[in-house]
């Protein structure tokens, strides 16, 4: 309601002068509506980061352990600015950290154990206030330990992966299933032996070092080719499946037809693309091999079982792993680490049925330009996912949202950056294993100059071990899922 307007007569008595009067007199304009209410906290922030759920709480946190330079980054992220109320406190194990502000706290376990002698407050920068805190804990080796020489030593550094055929060879009854529906794949009875294939190189390399020897190169052209390939280690010699035989390489197996017998091959529709698929449930397996004659079975799909490993104790894994894998694979033996990835390009139903013909895409495919930025650090968030059991190992990435097509006549190929091509449900995975992984990680730290960033688990020397206790078999068994739920923790 607006006051009345009143005479200049009443306001004479007060002294004032002429301009204040005319302020007095002049009536209050009416209130407009504010064109954007104030945010609400605990809806929404500044930088535009996730609604936070009812039961969640208002801090997450994130901690990384940087081998290379012995540091554990803290990242607190808090809905207001911190005030000399908030507190960061180690616990007395070194265990874990928490972190209070506001009558709240969220706690996360150390990637890293600090060990310590009784709970300690760590200082929070004075200044500037800000919803974003972090801190840096440098690590330091005791003279009577060898801790953070475990963490870096050569067989933690290798690029272990599960299944290979030197481990399989050692295990009586082996047995593979489908993953996603536990139905046989392969009966026990029918892999007598595994055998390790050697790098994918091996035959290019064995022929520049051994077909011009001493005493071959005197022999005419057609004569050496022949010597050569009696060795059977010439680049012209194929390798072939065989049955009773599962030959085994980083991330596949390569048996033969008759040993599968709850597989089947499937032609998609619409291409002349073929598939493997489990008879039990129609999930992909692999694809057939017809350079090698044989099929090519994805390890991500699979599960194996044995006396070793039988049902309530059988480890498998989050395909994520199986994709780091692979680039740590092709970091070794290329030296590159950034990777334009694609998924296979469709193959046209009047393209030539030649098997040795590239499918050729007439329009750009979605790919991704991967970075892979540190091949291993550990983790730990607040923020859970399903399958995660901190800290974590894995790899950060960065990442770009691409298009691919291949090179042009003339086009000059690229020396600092590698074309990678994944099938393409494994390019599938790839892709929202990046996209959720940004989740666990805090608001200013899910970009870098452009590139998104993202993490991608990997595998640890834990995984190659046979779980003998209920409580890490179920672990283990729940790491089959990473679809990525999360739920905060308090």
């Amino acid at each position: 309601m607006s006051r009345p307007i009143l005479p200049e007569s009443a306001y004479a008595a007060l002294g004032l002068d002429v301009d204040t009067i005319k302020v007095l007199m002049t009536p209050k304009p009416p209130d407009e509506a504010a064109e954007a209410a104030a945010p609400n906290l605990l809806h929404s922030d500044e930088a535009g980061a996730r609604p936070i759920e009812p039961n969640e709480t208002s801090i997450t946190l994130y901690a990384e352990l940087l081998l290379h330079i012995r540091t554990i980054t803290l990242f607190a992220s808090l809905r207001t600015h911190h005030s000399h109320g908030t507190t960061a406190k180690l616990s007395s194990d070194g265990t874990s950290i928490t972190v209070a502000h506001e009558g709240r706290s969220a706690t996360i376990r150390m990637p890293f154990n600090v060990k310590g002698v009784g709970e300690a407050e760590l200082e929070l920068p004075s200044q500037p206030h800000s919803k974003e805190i972090t801190l840096r804990l440098q690590l330091e080796e005791l003279e009577d330990s060898d801790v953070l020489g475990a963490l870096q030593s050569e067989e933690r550094k290798a690029n272990v992966v599960p299944w290979d055929g030197a481990s399989l060879d050692k295990q009586t009854d082996v047995e593979v299933r489908c993953k996603s529906c536990d139905g046989v794949l392969v009966p026990q009875d029918k892999i007598a032996s595994w055998r390790d294939l050697p790098n994918e190189n091996w035959a290019e390399m064995m022929d520049f070092w051994h077909c011009h020897k001493p005493d071959e190169h005197h022999l005419h052209d057609h004569t050496h080719e022949e010597a050569v390939g009696a060795k059977g280690y010439a680049a012209g010699n194929r390798l072939e499946a065989a049955t009773g035989i599962g030959f085994v390489d980083l991330t596949s197996f390569l048996l033969k037809e008759q040993d599968c017998e709850g597989a089947q091959v499937t032609a998609k529709e619409g291409t002349h693309e073929s598939f493997v698929i489990c008879k039990h449930c129609n999930a992909t397996l692999g694809a057939p091999d017809d350079d090698a004659n044989g099929w090519r079975i994805w390890k991500w799909n699979i599960d194996i079982r044995s006396r070793s490993f039988p049902k309530t104790k059988s480890p498998t894994y989050n395909t994520q792993k199986w994709i780091t894998a692979r680039l740590l694979h092709l970091i070794e033996n290329s030296g590159i680490r950034k990777f334009h990835i694609y998924s296979t390009p469709p193959s046209s139903p009047e393209a030539s049925t030649d098997s040795t013909t590239t499918a050729i895409p007439q329009q750009p495919i979605d790919s991704l330009l991967v970075w892979v930025f540190t091949p291993d650090l550990l983790f730990s968030s607040s923020i859970s996912s399903k399958g995660r059991s901190d800290p974590t190992r894995s790899m950060k990435v960065f990442y770009e949202k691409k298009t691919w097509q291949p090179l042009q006549p003339g086009e000059p190929e690229s020396a600092s950056i590698e074309d990678v091509e994944f099938p393409v449900e494994l390019f599938e995975e790839l892709r929202i294993a990046l996209e959720r992984s940004q989740r666990v990680l805090p608001p200013t730290a899910r970009k870098f100059q452009g590139w998104e960033v993202g993490l991608l688990q990997r595998f640890d020397l834990g995984d190659l071990v046979v779980k003998t206790d209920d409580r890490e078999d179920e672990g283990n068994e729940a790491d089959v899922d990473d679809s990525g739920d999360e739920g905060g923790k308090e």
